[in-house]
């Protein structure tokens, strides 16, 4: 059994916020989804987030959340950078923000230990002036999946970039969810103090809302994309698989929901795959993002999920899937292949590979045994249960403040 602790997270983003930066965001999830679940084994924890709606405090789920906002500091900051460093001043000066909340909350009463995202380098300022232990988890090495993603990696970018390089240098305490990304830690940044810890997996509600499902899909048969349209997700390698998918299935659907993205291939991504399905593209079913009561029911109803990243970290797209039964399609090298072995628990296929994902759809489509692999990528989930990630994730705080009374 635990002690309790007073554990504070700082993010730019979170499930109670629908902002720029969005409620749906792998970020948001993770730390809504780790947050409840250390709640729910008696842990306090206070959530500090960005928010473009007020500097409100209040509980959702048992978890404190304090939101905070840009302040004038950032105008004046932009209006000195001749507004060339428009993402490098809103992450500093929403550091300092949290750098001032959280040292009034530990004023009020002292936190046991903070952790931050790599992301933003939302916690710079934090490392450098507030006396408690923290750590940073890393989601994501940024240099990657920009140039990826296709980002003009401009001054103000690669300034962020640095930023989150240094937060890391800064920490004693690192860890990532994937061996895939300690990997890309250690080759491109020379950062090895990395521990792996798995990001914890359960259904978010068991209140489920099929009306989307019904709405759309109900008797149709369809595979799954889920995410943003981005071209790090492969997006737009699915895209050009889909027509010769369907048309080799005429009574299938290809079913994208998300979060339509302007891409250096095209200004809507969801324009740019209807445009190559050509006559069939009456049967490319395009959804907004959705929570995950609604979300749930299009999972569970699809026949094959496609997920054909170029980069990922055990995303939470794959955890879903596989733990509501379905079989995944994902991709070699980019953390799909620590969670799927090819034919048993999913499908991979090597990354931005047209030809092998065409083949691969085909071949999982009328896969006979279809079924089993989805329930073989469920039983893998286990893995992922809380009783063994968080449980994981104590220990190593515990460790870390163990340690910490120990050389003071």
């Amino acid at each position: 059994m635990h002690s309790k602790m007073r554990i504070g997270f700082v993010t730019p983003e979170f499930v109670t916020e629908s902002t720029t930066y969005g409620f749906g965001g792998g970020l948001a999830n993770y730390v809504y989804r780790v947050s409840k679940a250390l709640v729910s084994l008696e842990q306090e924890v206070h959530v500090i987030t960005f928010s473009e709606t007020d500097e409100s405090e209040f509980e959702q789920d048992g978890i404190q959340v304090h939101r905070i906002s840009s302040r004038k500091i950032w105008s004046r900051l932009n209006r000195l950078t001749r507004y060339r460093f428009l993402d490098t001043t809103h992450w500093l000066d929403f550091s300092f923000q949290a750098y001032l909340k959280l040292k009034k909350l530990n004023k009020q009463r002292s936190f046991d230990i903070v952790q931050f995202p790599d992301y933003t380098a939302c916690g710079i300022i934090s490392s450098l002036f507030l006396r408690v232990p923290f750590v940073v988890r890393c989601s994501g090495y940024s240099p990657v999946w920009n140039d990826l993603t296709g980002v003009d990696r401009n001054l103000d970018v690669r300034t962020v970039e640095w930023l989150e390089w240094l937060q890391m240098r800064l920490s004693p305490h690192i860890y990532a969810p994937s061996y895939t990304l300690k990997q890309i830690l250690a080759q491109r940044s020379k950062i090895t103090n990395v521990q792996v810890i798995r990001t914890p997996f359960y259904l978010e509600t068991l209140n489920w809302d099929s009306s989307i499902y019904d709405e759309y899909l109900k008797n149709k048969k369809y595979l799954l994309f889920f995410g943003r349209f981005q071209i790090h997700k492969g997006f737009h390698i699915l895209a050009q698989a889909l027509p010769k998918f369907l048309q080799a299935y005429p009574d299938s659907y290809a079913v994208c929901v998300g979060e339509d993205m302007a891409t250096k291939i095209a200004p809507s991504m969801k324009e740019y795959a209807s445009s190559l399905c050509g006559k069939n593209a009456d049967r490319l079913i395009f959804i907004d993002r959705l929570r995950h009561a609604q979300l749930y029911p299009v999972i569970v109803g699809a026949r094959l999920i496609v997920l054909p990243s170029l980069i990922d970290n055990l995303p939470n797209a794959c955890l879903e899937a596989m733990g509501l039964g379905k079989p995944v399609i994902g991709t070699l090298g980019a953390s799909f292949d620590e969670l799927i072995t090819d034919g048993e628990t999913g499908f991979l296929v090597p990354v931005g590979d047209l030809d092998a994902l065409s083949a691969k759809i085909y071949e999982a489509w009328m896969h006979p045994n279809l079924d089993d692999i989805g329930q073989a990528a469920k039983f893998k989930l286990q893995e992922f249960a809380i009783e063994r990630t968080v449980q994981e994730l104590l220990n190593y705080y515990e460790a870390i403040l163990s340690n910490s009374s120990k050389t003071s």
